[in-house]
């Protein structure tokens, strides 16, 4: 959901609950005022009828009216009556709406000469209906003027007043380390956009900075590491046609796999620093089922020395968007891992569908959880000769293609399954 909206989205929920609640008191207010109106009313109709007394007006059957006023009523009273005026609310029958409504009622107590009189009238100037129907006809008016001056506003105006935070969200979506340009910061009249373009061009300026000094120490690692390694390699090599004895043989031998070991621990670890790094960017359309048989045509002589069975149903022409040195890195490792912790005479199941690749070995029962496993230098062997990085080069190479990563177990079988089907996080 849009920022935007999202306020908007707010606004009118406030709004909605502060009109509903000036809607109670707006009709309590407008009640009340009503009700002080007719008051004022029926005290007037009260001395009127006084007056009237006074001046020797008779009504008969101790009931009148004035002027075809039904709601008055004046009766004289057999008996004493302390003089008095008495405001009250009481319920009326409503013929035409069949219920009843409330009504303002004033009770007066009089003595005119010598002889006391009950005045009452009661009545509504306005009914209560009406003046629900009056104050929800208004809010609902003023809702929908607030509804279409925020929306208006929402997305007419703030498209103006956005705009600076877009232009520099797009360009941070597309800023790319290895371009090495800093997003200089855009003028703009706005404090908190101004202060966003700040720190974006400081952060991608230490960004870069950092970026540059890895990649540099990382190559520089990389490659003062395997010139001494080959160097040991060489004088091992040339001592092992000296003679040795059995035991030294053993020692040189021991060094040799230490060297080889360090030299792929250096090349993996500058691996998965490029991968990190997004130096693979340029993705092409790539042929998983070609690259896959090729691969175990390739293997076949490896395959054959440990005695192992391969099982294949692949689709024809499985392709993704990939770059093509990723995707031949992200297979290999993939198979030498089903080849280098498989058993002897085990075998190897492989199915490529369009959305799915996956590649089962037997092997031996994992101690720990297999998702471990996708973590530098776990292994599920500690005694393995692994360096412990294939799973994790494999891992990284998936989650930059956004694609999906599964390992499970099923008693001796491993089971490696890749979603091919790219899935985008908003």
């Amino acid at each position: 959901m849009k920022l935007i909206t999202k306020f908007i989205l707010i606004y009118l929920v406030i709004t909605s609950v502060v009109l509903a609640i000036g809607g109670v008191i707006s009709y309590f207010i407008i009640k009340d005022e009503v009700n002080k109106e007719l008051k004022f009313e029926f005290m007037e109709r009260i001395d009127r009828v006084t007056y009237l007394l006074e001046r020797g007006r008779k009504f008969s059957h101790r009931r009148g009216s004035i002027e075809g006023d039904q709601n008055l009523v004046i009766e004289e009273l057999n008996q004493a009556a302390e003089p008095r005026t008495q405001v009250s609310d009481t319920s009326i029958w409503h013929d035409r709406l069949e219920q009843y409504e409330q009504n303002v009622k004033v009770e007066a107590w009089r003595e005119i000469d010598g002889n006391y009189y009950y005045i009452s009238t009661y009545g509504a100037m306005i009914e209560s209906n009406d003046i629900t129907e009056a104050v929800a006809k208004t809010l609902l008016w003023i809702l929908l003027m607030q509804v279409m001056g925020a929306v208006g506003i929402g997305y007419f105006v703030s498209g103006s007043l956005f705009k600076p935070f877009r232009q520099t969200l797009e360009r941070i979506r597309n800023f790319k380390l290895q371009d090495r340009q800093v997003l200089e910061a855009n003028e703009t009249n706005v404090k908190e956009f101004r202060d966003l373009n700040l720190f974006v061009e400081q952060m991608t300026q230490k960004a870069i900075s950092d970026y540059k000094n890895l990649k540099e120490f990382s190559e520089n690692a990389s490659h003062e590491l395997q010139t001494p390694l080959a160097i040991a390699k060489g004088k091992l090599e040339l001592l092992t046609e000296t003679d040795l004895s059995e035991e030294q043989y053993r020692y040189v031998e021991s060094l040799e796999r230490s060297i080889k070991k360090l030299s792929r621990l250096s090349e993996s670890l500058s691996l998965l620093t490029k991968i990190e790094n997004h130096e693979f960017e340029n993705n092409q359309t790539v042929n998983i089922s070609w690259l896959i048989t090729e691969s175990i045509r390739e293997f076949e002589e490896f395959i054959n020395f440990n005695k192992l069975t391969v099982e294949t149903d692949i689709t024809d022409d499985v392709t993704i968007e990939m770059h093509p040195a990723l995707a031949e890195i992200l297979w290999t490792n993939i198979f030498q891992n089903a080849i280098k912790h498989n058993v002897d005479g085990g075998r190897i199941r492989i199915t490529c569908t369009q959305e799915t690749l996956v590649v089962s070995n037997t092997g031996k029962e994992l101690s720990v959880p297999p998702e471990t496993l996708f973590e530098r230098f776990r292994k599920g062997d500690q005694s393995s000769s692994s360096i412990g990085l294939g799973l994790s080069i494999i891992e990284r190479i998936i989650r930059q293609n956004q694609l999906t990563l599964k390992y499970t177990t099923e008693g001796t079988w491993h089971n490696l399954e890749i979603g091919l089907t790219r899935v985008i996080h908003e």
